[in-house]
């Protein structure tokens, strides 16, 4: 599973569990959360708050996409648990958390979401909490940018400017990242031919890039 974990101080003994126990682990602080927030990047998000973070609970749950949130809160409020999990979290939890009640909280998130049905073979999806784009059964690995870029294509039908993409992918104020965007490009076209869509990525000359057919959010 591909995991999110926000906090302004990451506790360092939870930090290195879940990267064992995650595919891939992105720690950020709540301030660079909204830029990592890409829907479908994540299957699991970890959100530790502080007494002051309604605002940061607020933005995971408008923009997290199919990716099951558990919060762990400062202190031990009952009240502001039950509000956090009405406001929908998945899960909530009282700071200082053992680590194994966490793994454990995300392996039963893990076990109680749907599994999607299966696909016809002519359809292309992405893998939200894996690192992988496939059609059918074939299936091709992806690297993060490649697949942060897709799940944009797939989250803005029509076309995605390459300024969004920017910001999306590196920040705002960044110089300009043309020839990496077109690199990754390259890299994801070469990766649909290999199944049998070498021209799902269109590219609209003078503003940006847009999928030239459906890409499905594939629960695992």
């Amino acid at each position: 599973m591909n995991l999110l974990y926000i906090s302004d101080t990451p506790d360092n003994a939870l930090q290195g569990a879940l990267a064992e126990h995650a595919t891939t682990l992105h720690t950020v602080d709540t301030a660079t959360a909204a830029q990592a927030l890409v829907p479908g990047q994540y299957g699991f998000i970890v959100l530790a708050l502080e007494r002051s973070g309604q605002g940061a609970l607020e933005h995971c749950l408008a923009h997290r996409g199919s990716a099951a949130l558990m919060v762990l809160l400062a202190g031990d409020d009952r009240q502001a648990r039950i509000a956090a999990l009405r406001a929908g979290a998945d899960a909530c939890l009282a700071q200082p958390v053992a680590t194994a009640e966490v793994l454990a909280r995300l392996q039963a998130l893990s076990r109680a979401r749907p599994r999607a049905p299966a696909l016809p073979p002519s359809r292309l999806w992405l893998s939200p909490s894996r690192l992988m784009v496939g059609r059918g059964k074939r299936q091709q690995s992806l690297t993060v940018s490649e697949h942060r870029l897709l799940a944009m294509l797939a989250s803005n039908p029509g076309a995605v400017s390459r300024q969004f993409i920017e910001q999306q992918l590196w920040g705002a104020g960044q110089a300009p990242k043309t020839a990496l965007i077109e690199r990754h490009v390259c890299n994801l076209r070469r990766k649909l031919a290999q199944l049998d869509c070498p021209e799902a990525l269109q590219t609209l000359r003078g503003f940006g890039y847009s999928l030239a057919e459906p890409l499905l959010l594939r629960a695992d």
